[in-house]
């Protein structure tokens, strides 16, 4: 987007990531809180297998960008493992067998930028989204191609607009 003009005010952050020993597979949904104190938020899923991954509670950690590695900060696992037994109580008998991080783009106001270019006719911008690519990635799809193939989007993308940025300045 800078490269057509359109500065966004984006960093490169590290969400730290968990996962238990198997269990026997009972949970079904994806199971979180978010609230803004970061030491209560956490989530997890369980897959096929019986794991158990979790995220959430400890501050993003820093991204090398050259060569664009996160590395996971063994002294978060604990408040993590806290905010995660509050939704899950029997994980804190449960091992942990690694973490990990990786490196994903956070907005400022932490809301992505999706829709046209302000500055570049045919152009179209779908990214920063804050960790919550994966959930939002089928609406984003799908009304990305509403509006790149149609030129309009019967959702609502206002609050997405990249010049959203440049009109607050």
């Amino acid at each position: 987007a800078a490269q057509f003009g359109e500065e966004v005010p984006l960093e490169a952050r590290g969400p730290q990531m968990g996962v238990t020993e198997p269990l026997p597979h009972r949970i079904l949904p994806v199971v979180g809180i978010w609230t803004r104190d970061k030491e209560y938020g956490a989530y997890l899923r369980q897959v096929e297998r019986g794991n158990i991954v979790f995220g959430g509670a400890a501050e993003r950690v820093p991204v090398d960008l050259e060569p664009g590695h996160a590395r996971a900060d063994p002294t978060r696992l604990p408040l993590q493992l806290r905010a995660v037994a509050r939704l899950l109580p029997a994980i804190a008998k449960v091992a942990v067998i690694r973490t990990w991080s990786g490196c994903e783009g956070y907005v400022r106001d932490m809301l992505p930028v999706m829709g046209c270019s302000a500055t570049t006719p045919g152009l179209f911008h779908a990214f920063g989204f804050c960790g919550h690519g994966f959930q939002l990635g089928p609406g984003v799809g799908d009304a990305m191609a509403e509006l790149i193939t149609t030129g309009r989007c019967e959702t609502p993308l206002d609050d997405f607009r990249i010049d959203r940025f440049s009109r607050a300045a």
